[in-house]
């Protein structure tokens, strides 16, 4: 898998457009997970890793600032994070701990950065591909899982795409591809 197959070809232009000498690849394989700090070292970004930051992260300019106290899935997604803002091109945001410190305008960014860092490293081709894996060599019917079955396909393709599971979890219920079943 590439780069390519999970992202459209516009998106990767757009990303590489972010800052002059952007140059990601549509044909970079993908290796289980999306490897955002290559990403953004590839993007023109430079990333800090901070201990005890006020934040998990913020970006100015091109830096990127980590939270190095932070576990590195939660560093991870900073990252992600931090890249949604320049997407959004908002070059200045420290991203604060607690959500009531933003006013309406930032917690509309926040609230964007956030939905961008879940898509970027959980695209839904690359978890549904991980989920179907898991079922498969488990040996289960995905027709007919319960919910422990889900937890622990959860926990497995967290770890393989080096996300939280509550993440995970989260995107998996945004796609819908866990339906739980009707209680009888």
């Amino acid at each position: 898998m590439v780069l390519s197959d999970v992202f459209s070809d516009e998106f990767i232009a757009r990303l590489n457009n972010l800052n002059e000498g952007g140059h990601v690849s549509p044909n970079e394989e993908v290796k289980g997970f999306i490897d955002v700090e290559k990403i953004l070292g590839e993007l023109g970004f430079q990333v800090h890793i901070e201990q005890l930051m006020h934040g998990s992260g913020k970006i100015e300019n091109t830096k990127i600032y980590i939270d190095g106290s932070e576990n590195k899935r939660r560093q991870r997604f900073s990252m992600a994070h931090e890249l949604g803002h320049a997407v959004q091109n908002v070059r200045y945001a420290n991203r604060q701990d607690d959500p009531n410190d933003y006013d309406a305008f930032d917690r509309q960014d926040e609230v964007f950065a956030n939905a961008f860092a879940s898509q970027f490293l959980m695209p839904k081709l690359l978890v549904k591909q991980e989920i179907h894996q898991v079922i498969e060599v488990s040996g289960l019917d995905s027709h007919h899982l319960n919910s422990d079955q889900v937890s622990q396909i959860i926990k497995k393709v967290a770890k393989k795409l080096k996300v939280s599971e509550m993440a995970l979890k989260y995107r998996t219920d945004n796609l819908g591809i866990f339906i739980p079943a009707e209680d009888k």
